[in-house]
């Protein structure tokens, strides 16, 4: 008789404060009872260190601690992301800087839930987040269209060729089938989305697809 068999998941978290390590690993054994917490550590430092000695696959965290300020939190956390593709992050913070919540948006492990939301709620933000449904919690939604209002002033700056571009990349055409529906050029397609994601200060398409989700 064969018997499946699923390994226990293991976790780390980060948190400054040893109560809310406390409160965090109580949570997650109350989602999943079956996880393994393996590292506990009080700054994102600690944790990268860490985890070059031990796999997990989700890591629970906020984006600053004692030790870090939000900018190199931020960018310890980005780095992270980038070196473990597969981890699963959940970053629980009480961060409202819409600039540094706007640089998770592109990557796409990453879970962003607010400190702060109700008890009830947050514990079903973590159920999803831990079964690999992309969270953004209410408040972190809110600050991010904060950013959102910042580009609609921005697209404003875009010329009526670059927005007519954009809309029809945001609907799902590529730029061969938007140069054969305009009869332009390729080239000049292209010209057009690299100059209004250089006014929109973004530069990745995911970041673009994200800003165009909230402002078409």
């Amino acid at each position: 008789m064969n018997l499946s068999y699923s390994p226990a998941r293991t976790v780390a978290l980060m948190d400054s404060q040893p109560l809310s390590l406390f409160g965090l690993s109580t949570l997650i054994q109350t989602i999943d009872p079956t996880c393994d917490i393996q590292i506990k550590e009080s700054s994102l430092g600690k944790i990268a260190e860490a985890m070059m000695y031990q796999s997990v696959d989700i890591l629970v965290t906020d984006l600053q601690s004692a030790e870090e300020d939000l900018q190199q939190g931020l960018d310890i956390l980005l780095r992270l992301g980038s070196h473990y593709p597969d981890l699963n992050v959940v970053v629980y913070t009480f961060c409202h800087d819409c600039n540094a919540l706007w640089k998770l948006l592109n990557q796409q492990n990453f879970s962003v839930i607010a400190r702060g939301e109700s008890m009830e709620d947050t514990e079903g933000f973590f159920k999803k987040a831990f079964a690999h449904k992309r969270v953004l919690s209410p408040v972190i939604c809110s600050d991010l269209s904060r950013i959102n209002q910042k580009n609609e002033t921005v697209l404003s700056r875009l010329t009526p060729s670059e927005t007519d571009v954009l809309k029809h990349l945001f609907n799902g055409m590529d730029l061969q089938q938007v140069a054969s529906m305009k009869q332009l050029s390729i080239k000049t397609i292209s010209a057009h989305k690299c100059n209004a994601m250089r006014k929109l200060g973004v530069q990745t398409d995911s970041e673009l697809f994200v800003l165009l989700n909230n402002t078409f």
